[in-house]
């Protein structure tokens, strides 16, 4: 015997009335359909996480490449970069630092490029970053860029997929979005960082499925 779907006012309350009503008004005020609509929301969430976080390793990987490759392996601490790098930047790196000596954890490179926030590495190239690093390092740190591709529309492809991601992290409504082209612009995000990577995760992916089954 299937359970009965909990009271509606119930799920209100522990969910909040702002929230939910995000989806009763989505489907006509009809509560079963809004809560099926709530719970393919976060079900596409799920989905997305892995072709965003390839995205995420693959971009931070890539951008420290950049970095190493202008003011050396221990880029995080040189003169060089702390001069062109805004406060922001340098607190994120501090705040990185601070907990890896609370854990007795080494503070090496690769425990750095870990800890640093998908924000980090998207704002590393915003247009100031430009002529002192990308200018000399872009293709060489990105080396499956598509010649059509630049530093700018690479940077406003991963805030864009930064920005879904954020969304999903605070469990947002992402229904309204036009989420077949969020993922295809993963998936081609996937191939400027590396294509063997790309393909490897494509079929493991299931965000198409789940966003065929939409109530």
């Amino acid at each position: 015997m299937v359970n009965p779907p909990p009271p509606i006012h119930a799920l209100t309350e522990i969910i909040s009335p702002l929230r939910l009503g995000t989806y009763l008004n989505a489907s006509g005020h009809d509560p079963e359909r809004a809560l099926n609509l709530y719970l393919w929301n976060a079900k596409m969430g799920e989905a997305f996480h892995i072709p965003i976080q390839a995205v995420e390793v693959g971009l931070r990987n890539r951008v420290s490449d950049g970095l190493q490759a202008a003011f050396g392996n221990e880029w995080w601490r040189d003169n060089g970069y702390l001069r062109v790098a805004i406060n922001r930047r340098h607190d994120d790196i501090e705040t990185v630092k601070r907990r890896l000596a609370s854990q007795n954890r080494p503070v090496a490179t690769g425990q750095i490029i870990a800890g640093l926030s998908f924000g980090f590495w998207v704002s590393m190239l915003d247009g100031r970053y430009n002529p002192g690093i990308w200018g000399a390092h872009l293709r060489a740190a990105f080396p499956d860029l598509p010649r059509s591709v630049d530093r700018r529309k690479l940077r406003d492809r991963a805030g864009n997929i930064a920005d879904l991601r954020n969304r999903i992290s605070h469990h947002e409504p992402i229904f309204r979005r036009n989420l077949s082209r969020d993922y295809s612009q993963c998936m081609e995000m996937l191939h400027w960082l590396c294509p063997e990577k790309a393909n490897w995760i494509k079929p493991h992916c299931r965000v198409p499925a789940v966003l065929r089954q939409k109530p």
